[in-house]
């Protein structure tokens, strides 16, 4: 028998099935109200469904379908949830993946029509497609399209819009083969030397020494560092998002860390924090939300400009006579010569934030066998003798 409900929300009917269900009006990413169905194995089952829809509808929330189409769902995935639960940074780029390849090339597939043929399709036309600045899209670039679609596809199953992710049927597309070119521990020596005369001296210890990524160690604030224990909190980057400096969020829940900084780096950061007292001038000028204190600021006490550290990193590499090396390059310096010394793959993929063990596998790969190539070695000497 129908059972009705409080406060004139409808009615929930028992189905021939046995399963239960009700129809409420909700919104949709349109901004036009539907008429959607709820279904579940008993009454409160369905009650709680239908209560959670109204109670979207009155926050405004749109309400999304399996029907849907996949544009639809892809801006509101973007909005929902990649907005929320990811950096700006990341939001930007996925943002630019959906516009300007996923929509054009998949987004009036419905979303729970969409197959392995339609992935097959949008990856073949994509290694024909030109950048806008007319070159063709790399191998990299081609599978990064096809990650963010998996990403979208995942939380669709997590929300139990679709049974399964389609691109799970699909081979991933290959990438242009990426090798680090970390420093020599020679180079790193000569490097750190010659990185001492300069201005930002302690920058660019505290990024060879500890392997922060570039936003995050232009986003270290002195409150995050204590300098009696060496211990220092990684909760912040800096980077340009469409032309703005924003500040934000780490990568990933990873990113945000406790580490230590080697004695040289407390010596180096603390020398930093009298000469930059000392080379203030008045009026200050700090950018749009920057914390009242950052390590790493100009003279007029604005935050480093990240786009400035690329071409301060070329002249001092240019002094030490080391082959020109990107900030990141710093980055995999030290992971490299942390693998050389013995940290284990798990101590480093601390160290460095990553998401998972197998991102530092993945990079690092080439270390490992040389240091499994090692023992071998050792173990010959072991077993013969010497």
């Amino acid at each position: 028998m129908a059972k009705r409900a409080a406060n004139g929300m409808g009615t929930i009917v028992q189905r021939k099935d046995g399963r239960y269900q009700a129809a409420v009006y909700v919104l949709t990413v349109h901004g036009t109200r539907q008429r959607k169905y709820v279904y579940g194995k008993t009454w409160e089952e369905v009650n709680n469904k239908r209560i959670e829809l109204l109670d979207n509808n009155r926050k405004g929330v749109p309400s999304i379908s399996s029907s849907m189409k996949l544009g639809d769902y892809l801006d509101y995935w973007l909005d929902e949830i990649v907005r929320v639960e990811r950096g700006a940074s990341t939001y930007s780029g996925y943002e630019v993946v959906v516009r300007r390849y996923l929509k054009p090339l998949l987004g009036s597939r419905k979303l729970n029509a969409l197959t392995p043929a339609d992935v097959r399709k949008m990856l073949a036309k994509l290694r024909k497609m030109e950048t806008i600045h007319g070159k063709k899209l790399s191998a990299r670039y081609v599978q990064n399209v096809f990650e963010v679609l998996r990403s979208a596809l995942n939380n669709a199953v997590r929300e139990e819009l679709i049974g399964r992710n389609v691109t799970t049927l699909v081979k991933a597309p290959s990438r242009d083969h990426f090798e680090v070119e970390p420093m020599s521990a020679a180079d790193a020596r000569r490097f750190i030397r010659h990185a001492s005369e300069h201005w930002l001296s302690a920058l660019w210890l505290v990024l060879i020494t500890t392997g922060l990524r570039k936003g995050e160690v232009l986003g270290l604030a002195w409150s995050d560092v204590n300098l009696t224990t060496g211990e220092f909190r990684v909760r912040r980057t800096v980077q340009r998002v469409r032309g703005k400096l924003m500040f934000g969020e780490p990568k990933t829940k990873k990113s945000r860390r406790v580490l230590y900084l080697p004695p040289v780096c407390l010596a180096a950061l603390k020398a930093h924090r009298r000469d930059t007292a000392e080379r203030l001038t008045e009026p200050l000028n700090p950018a749009p939300g920057q914390p009242d204190d950052l390590v790493f600021i100009t003279r007029s006490g604005r935050v480093v400009e990240p786009r400035n550290v690329n071409t301060m990193l070329d002249r001092v590499l240019r002094r030490a006579s080391i082959d020109r090396s990107r900030v990141h390059d710093l980055r995999h310096t030290c992971a490299t010569l942390l693998l050389e010394d013995g940290a284990t793959i798990r101590e480093v993929m601390e160290q460095l934030g990553h998401a998972s063990i197998t991102t530092t596998a993945n990079i690092y790969g080439h270390v490992l066998d040389q240091a499994k190539r090692q023992m071998a070695e050792r173990m010959n000497q072991l077993a013969a003798g010497d």
